[in-house]
C-alpha cells in the first residue's frame, strides 16, 4: 500500500493532468481586466492563460444579464467634475479609472520635496498636486484607438513563446497534443478578446471634442487631473464617465459569445483527459498568466488608454486653497468648480484680499452666461465683503480666527446652476 501511495504521488509529480481543468477555472476577474486593458484596435493580443475557460462562461452570463463585457473601475471614489457647469458624477469607466490611477502614479514620485526629513510628513508631501492636461489636435493615433506599447507588445511575445514550448514534446517525443491545445487556447483567446464590442464599450462617448473636466477622489486626495477642452478632437469624457450602458452588445456578439463559451467547455474536456507532457501545458498556462497580471497592474500612457493628451503644467502647494487659487487663475471656473469637493463644509479665507479674490470668482461662475440665469443662487455682490476680519464665536463658544467663511459655491448653497444639454 505504501508502496502504491508512494507511486501515485510520484505520478501525479511527473504529470500533473488533473490540476491544470482546475486552473482553467480560476482567475476570470483576471482575464477581464487584462483583455480591458488591451483592447481597441482590431486584434487584441490576449494569450492562453489560465482563467479562460471561466471568464468564457461568465462573459456568455454577463452579455445576456447586465449586457457588458467590460468591468467597472476597480480605482475607487473617481469624480468627473465639469469645470464650466460645476456638475460633479462618479464614473464607472474603466478607461478614466486607469487614466487618473496611472497618472497618479507617475505624480507621486514628484509630490515628494526631495532633500527634507522623512519623518516630517507634512515637508515631505504637497497637499495638492493638479496635473493639466491638453487633448492633441493632431494625434498620430485618433483619439478612441490606443497606441502601441510595451505592455501591448507583450502579448504576441507571450504567445510566440507558447508556441515554442508547445512544440518541444512533439520534437522530443512526437507528442503534438500540447501543441493543439496551445494553438486551439491562443486562437479563442484572440477571437474572445477581439470582439468589436470592447472597443465600442471602452470609448462609449462622441469623439469630436468636449469640455474642460477634472478627474480627482475628493476631499482627502493629493491629485487631481485637469483635462481642458477642445472643440476640434478629443473625447467628450462627461459623456463617457457613465456612458457605458449606451453600446449594448449585438445578436451576432452574443452568438459569438455562444460558440466560444462551448470551444472553451470542449478544450477543457480535452485538456482533463492529457496524461503526459502536463508539464509543458502547466508551464504555457503560467507564462499567459503571468501576462495577464503584467498587462493589469502596468502604468500605461494615456494614448495606451485611448486618449491622446499632452501634459501641459502641474501646480503643487502646502496649501489646497492656494493651489486651487492658481488653478483659478490661469483657468478660470475650474478652481471653482473643485471648492465644493475639496471643501465641502465651508472655504474660510484668513485675509481680505483672499476673500475678494473668491468673491470675484464665484461672481464670475454664477453670473449669467449664454445658458442662461443660474436658478436658485444669487451672485455675490461686491460691496457684500466685510471690511476686517472681527473673531467669532464658534458653537462651543470659544473664538474662531480661521477668518471669514465663504459660502458661495461650496455645499452652504442650496441650489445648483441649471444648463442647457
Amino acid at each position: 500500500m505504501a508502496n502504491e501511495a508512494g507511486a501515485a504521488l510520484g505520478g501525479q509529480w511527473v504529470n500533473p493532468s488533473d490540476i491544470l481543468s482546475i486552473l482553467l477555472l480560476l482567475g476570470p476577474d483576471t482575464v477581464q481586466k487584462a483583455v480591458a486593458q488591451l483592447s481597441g484596435r482590431a486584434i487584441t493580443p490576449a494569450a492562453f492563460s489560465f482563467g479562460w475557460v471561466g471568464y468564457a462562461i461568465t462573459a456568455l452570463a454577463s452579455l445576456f444579464g447586465t449586457g457588458f463585457l467590460m468591468p467597472a473601475t476597480d480605482v475607487p471614489d473617481i469624480t468627473l467634475v465639469g469645470a464650466q457647469s460645476g456638475h460633479s458624477r462618479p464614473t464607472r469607466s474603466w478607461v478614466l479609472g486607469r487614466l487618473f490611477r496611472d497618472a497618479h502614479h507617475r505624480a507621486t514620485a514628484a509630490t515628494r520635496t526631495p532633500g527634507r526629513a522623512a519623518n516630517k510628513a507634512d515637508e515631505t508631501w504637497d497637499a495638492l498636486r493638479v496635473s493639466v492636461y491638453r487633448f492633441d489636435e493632431e494625434p498620430r493615433v485618433a483619439h478612441g484607438v490606443p497606441k502601441v506599447d510595451l505592455v501591448w507588445c507583450t502579448g504576441f511575445v507571450v504567445i510566440a513563446v507558447q508556441t515554442v514550448l508547445s512544440i518541444l514534446p512533439w520534437i522530443l517525443h512526437g507528442d503534438w497534443t500540447p501543441f493543439l491545445i496551445a494553438a486551439v487556447g491562443n486562437v479563442l483567446a484572440l477571437v474572445g478578446a477581439s470582439m468589436p464590442q470592447w472597443r465600442a464599450e471602452k470609448w462609449a462617448c462622441p469623439k469630436d471634442g468636449g469640455r474642460t473636466v477634472t478627474l480627482t477622489q475628493g476631499n482627502g486626495s493629493r491629485f487631481a487631473m485637469v483635462i481642458l477642452g477642445s472643440k476640434k478632437a478629443g473625447l467628450n469624457l462627461e459623456a463617457l464617465a457613465t456612458a457605458v450602458d449606451t453600446s449594448h452588445p449585438s445578436i451576432l456578439t452574443r452568438a459569438t459569445s455562444g460558440v466560444l463559451a462551448l470551444c472553451w467547455l470542449a478544450l477543457l474536456v480535452t485538456v482533463a483527459g492529457v496524461q503526459e507532457h502536463t508539464w509543458y501545458l502547466l508551464a504555457i498556462g503560467l507564462i499567459g498568466s503571468i501576462q495577464n497580471l503584467y498587462a493589469v497592474g502596468s502604468t500605461r500612457s494615456p494614448g495606451a488608454m485611448g486618449i491622446q493628451l499632452e501634459e501641459v503644467e502641474v501646480f503643487r502647494g502646502k496649501k489646497v486653497i492656494g493651489v486651487l487659487k492658481d488653478v483659478e487663475k490661469a483657468y478660470p471656473l475650474v478652481g471653482t468648480s473643485l471648492v465644493g469637493l475639496f471643501f465641502p463644509g465651508s472655504l474660510r479665507v484668513a485675509e481680505d484680499k483672499e476673500f475678494e479674490f473668491w468673491q470675484g470668482a464665484f461672481q464670475q461662475r454664477y453670473a449669467p452666461n449664454k445658458h442662461g440665469r443660474c436658478v436658485g443662487v444669487a451672485p455675490p455682490e461686491a460691496d457684500s465683503l466685510s471690511q476686517g476680519l472681527p473673531e467669532k464665536p464658534t458653537e462651543g463658544g470659544g473664538k474662531n480666527r480661521g477668518g471669514q467663511v465663504l459660502t458661495t459655491g461650496t455645499s452652504d448653497i442650496p441650489a445648483k446652476c441649471l444648463h442647457d444639454r
